[in-house]
């Protein structure tokens, strides 16, 4: 995460350049070589459902989706899966759905055309999450796995998946509450997503016109699991031979301290489902 970045602009004026919510940001943060090691280059790049007995980050991530699509009332008709990242939850969507089907979106470039070659069939373009360019009523169920809290804003995407799910489509999602505005500050979470609770988020997607609202606490399944297995992979990889032990001791402080990150600046992990009123 970059911190903002001051530059003065004209006699006196100082305009402030949030380099971290720009997208070659998060392409370095996700498609890094450490990064595609650790989801084994599985176009990956969440914190997975690990309620499920997953043994490796991949099955983890993989479970995750999955969870994404059990919450999906009508398993017919167009998917749109937004902040599709490199396209590893796009691929998987292709296990229910036909390719032709499921539309993904993301705000970089580099991202989308990873997305494609991972996922060939599916429709990938790059959009705003806050101002989808779809028409109304166009898909029978929107997933958004991790992007909703980097959003500007996310009540803006929900009223945005709201206008753009059929009547009766669904809303499924993962998402983070965080305890401090650490994150904020460092432009990777707009203020305005900053909720105090689970109540407070059930709240917003009841604004957005949303019914049959479940928000479920899955700190533990997911957030918990990641840091876990996150603090314990350099010292796996050692054992299996792909990892040197001095780079091994390096890769466990870093691991360590980032995992000790995530578990503080998200205070709850959330499991999200909403239906669009018939």
């Amino acid at each position: 995460m970059a911190p903002n970045l001051m530059r003065r602009r004209g006699r006196g004026e100082v305009m402030t350049v949030r380099w971290s919510m720009r997208p070659s940001t998060y392409d370095r943060m996700m498609r890094g070589s450490h990064q595609r090691r650790y989801y084994e280059d599985s176009g990956y790049f969440n914190f997975g459902y690990w309620g499920a007995g997953a043994k490796s980050q991949l099955e983890a991530s993989e479970a995750l989706v999955d969870q994404m699509v059990a919450r999906i009332a009508n398993k017919t008709g167009r998917i749109l899966d937004v902040a599709c990242g490199l396209g590893g939850s796009t691929k998987r969507l292709m296990q229910t759905y036909a390719p032709e089907m499921i539309t993904g979106i993301n705000i970089s470039d580099a991202q989308i055309a990873d997305a494609r070659a991972l996922a060939p069939g599916c429709t990938f373009q790059v959009m705003n999450a806050a101002k989808l360019d779809f028409p109304h009523d166009h898909f029978d169920a929107v997933i958004c796995i991790e992007g909703a809290c980097h959003f500007d804003t996310r009540d803006k995407f929900l009223k945005e998946a709201h206008r753009v799910l059929k009547p009766g489509g669904s809303l499924a999602m993962s998402d983070m509450l965080f305890p401090i505005n650490i994150l904020s500050e460092f432009g990777q979470v707009p203020r305005a997503n900053l909720l105090p609770s689970i109540a407070e988020y059930g709240t917003r997607l009841a604004a957005a016109g949303f019914v049959s609202i479940e928000v479920t606490d899955a700190t533990d399944d997911c957030l918990g699991g990641f840091c876990a297995n996150l603090a314990r992979w350099p010292g796996a990889e050692r054992r299996a031979g792909r990892m040197s032990l001095s780079r091994s001791f390096a890769a466990a402080v870093i691991c360590k301290l980032l995992a000790a990150f995530f578990g503080r600046s998200c205070k709850t992990y959330l499991l999200v489902s909403a239906r669009k009123p018939d």
